[in-house]
């Protein structure tokens, strides 16, 4: 009998690609994973302390570091190359510099023949998801950018955190860019099914949460303070990508806020932005088209605008 191993490669060892190998190793989502960086001893030491980590682990599991060329079997590919935000900094300001790290390795993978599905969590990440598509010419539906699922887990906690309600019993999505211009959907925001503003006018003494102007600066800040005061951001993003990684390996038809290519649902033309998408194990099976009020509307098409004018530049470089 022919057991298939799951096997992943990560670009970039530093906090966020090394703390991705730990996470799939402790919920046992792969059996192989690589880790490609500039830095190989970052790679190989990154790789060796994981491998210490798996006598106490419920799974078995190998990682090394090795090349591009080591992943062209892979499964899944993802993308965690780059460095961390600093203080002050967007994710767009981040741009020029995640481009020329892209450019690095995008020949690499071509010359590899690697036809799996790619994950980008780089910032800007719809940016480089997109050109990372765009130079490859790659199948749409097999470039994944981890989008706004982080933001969406933000806007989770917070709603989670003043209205005392479990996260898992709420429906609340960030769409358009990963960043300071994404947008939240309230009209489609629900608990247990329930629209939240229905929720609110009906039991004010009992449900309260601030103006929802304040809760998306919050949602937007958070990763701010999270770079200034610990440098970087790396379990929830992680977290987030895991997710993704089982909902390609168990074929979970699940629906998950990401970056994936649109040209036509919410009125987007041929641009990556986060919008909820069912992901299974041959990647983008659907794009869930939510019905916005015309503020929401406005609001994305303001988020998509940004992307477009940033990807148009990122051509440039």
């Amino acid at each position: 009998m022919a057991i298939k191993t799951r096997k992943v490669g990560i670009i970039g060892a530093g906090n966020v690609g090394s703390h991705l190998g730990l996470q799939l190793a402790v919920q046992g989502l792969a059996d192989e994973v690589v880790f490609y960086d500039v830095n190989n001893d970052k790679a190989m030491g990154e790789s060796l302390d994981l491998m210490d980590a798996v006598s106490y682990q419920p799974h078995h599991f190998e990682a090394y570091a090795g090349t591009i060329d080591d992943m062209k079997d892979a499964d899944i590919m993802i993308n965690a190359s780059g460095k961390p935000r600093l203080p002050g900094q967007t994710r767009l300001d981040m741009m020029d510099g995640g481009i020329a790290t892209t450019k690095e390795f995008l020949p690499l993978i071509e010359k590899s023949g690697f036809d799996g599905i790619i994950i980008s969590i780089s910032n800007p990440c719809d940016i480089i998801a997109e050109y990372i598509q765009y130079k490859l010419d790659y199948p749409k539906n097999k470039i994944i950018g981890s989008g706004t699922a982080l933001d969406s887990a933000r806007l989770q906690y917070q709603l989670s955190d003043q209205l005392k309600i479990n996260r898992r019993s709420l429906t609340a999505y960030l769409l358009g860019e990963h960043g300071d211009s994404s947008m939240i959907p309230w009209s489609h925001v629900t608990v247990a099914g329930k629209k939240l503003d229905e929720l609110l006018a009906e039991k004010p003494e009992l449900y309260k949460m601030d103006p929802k102007d304040v809760i998306l600066e919050k949602v937007h800040r958070e990763g701010y303070v999270e770079n200034t005061t610990k440098g970087c951001t790396e379990f929830g993003v992680t977290s987030a990508t895991a997710e993704l990684v089982r909902a390609i390996y168990h074929n979970e038809h699940k629906v998950l806020p990401v970056s994936v290519y649109l040209d036509g649902p919410y009125g987007i033309k041929d641009s990556f932005a986060s919008v909820p998408v069912k992901i299974g194990k041959d990647g983008v099976e659907d794009i869930i088209e939510l019905h916005l009020t015309e503020e929401e509307n406005a609001e994305l098409a303001a988020s998509i605008k940004v992307l477009k004018e940033h990807f148009e530049r990122a051509l440039t470089l």
